[in-house]
């Protein structure tokens, strides 16, 4: 493992985080909708730069529906994240969004036959826990909006279902190509939606517009550059950072404080998804053997 791999890969996820703030900025002055389509028109269009920039290889016309597939996977999933972002702190949406491998787990045991374990059962307590911890904090109700909340929970579960859809389709194409297509088809799906009511954000908020694409698709090309030589056990201590990201981000910009129940339930998170990743690791060594 080189260190330089592993610096890109945490440049490009403090990249997304902040991305995911931008998106934060932007909830006042448009609705998740047309967040989502800047986010990934914008993308789209960053990446066909780079694309004709760098030599990489372009999407193949065979595999347009599966892309398209993904894309609306990606759409639900972006839309619910970023509703959750603009009603909720950060820092608790992203805790919330880190129960994702746990989900993934989940999906491959049902769709891909993968064989479920006493590890992933822990997992899924632990998760369970902390996505409690985070939501009640001791309360009997959730406190916050119910809409965000539950826009929380759901984004994960999404986002592991699109995942789960990459690994069973097990592309031949690039990255770069997936990422291109993908972002494509999502902004052209979010059109009919987005486009409705649409109005330019105050003229202070404009370099947001192609900022918050710019982050997404740099974001991507950094963390695509970066795991070409980090391992996979040492990148999930850069997805950990996320969660210190997004807390220094919303206290920096929104005045968002993380409270004891974020840093509680945030741990339990991050020993479920500890607890998977030793689960998967251990299943492919012996799958090895």
């Amino acid at each position: 493992m080189k260190i330089g791999g592993l610096l890109l890969c945490f440049a490009g996820m403090a990249c997304l985080c902040a991305m995911d703030a931008v998106a934060k900025g932007l909830g006042p002055h448009l609705n998740a909708f047309q967040i989502g389509l800047v986010r990934y028109g914008g993308a789209a269009l960053w990446m066909l730069l780079y694309i004709a920039l760098s030599g990489a290889a372009w999407p193949k016309r065979a595999n347009w529906r599966r892309h398209l597939v993904r894309a609306a996977l990606m759409v639900v999933t972006a839309c619910l994240f970023f509703y959750a972002v603009t009603h909720l702190p950060l820092a608790m949406v992203t805790a919330l969004a880190m129960t994702a491998p746990i989900y993934v787990s989940l999906l491959g045991i049902t769709f891909l036959g993968e064989r479920p374990s006493a590890g992933l059962a822990i997992a899924i307590g632990l998760g369970i826990a902390g996505s409690a911890v985070i939501i009640f904090g001791g309360e009997l109700t959730a406190g916050g909006d119910l809409s965000g909340w539950i826009a929380g929970l759901l984004a994960p579960i999404t986002y592991a279902a699109a995942i789960v859809l990459l690994k069973h389709h097990s592309d031949t194409e690039g990255a770069e190509a997936m990422t291109l297509s993908t972002a494509a088809f999502a902004a052209l799906i979010l059109v009919p939606v987005a486009l409705p009511g649409f109005a330019l954000p105050p003229q202070a908020a404009w370099p947001l517009l192609p900022l918050i694409g710019f982050l997404g698709a740099a974001g991507f090309v950094l963390l695509t550059l970066g795991l070409r030589t980090t391992a996979a056990s040492t990148f999930a201590v850069v997805d950990y950072a996320s969660l210190l990201w997004a807390a220094l981000l919303g206290y920096v910009f929104f005045s968002e404080v993380p409270e004891t129940r974020f840093w509680i339930g945030g741990a339990l998170i991050v020993c479920a998804c500890v607890v998977v990743m030793r689960n998967t690791r251990r299943a492919a060594t012996t799958g090895s053997a």
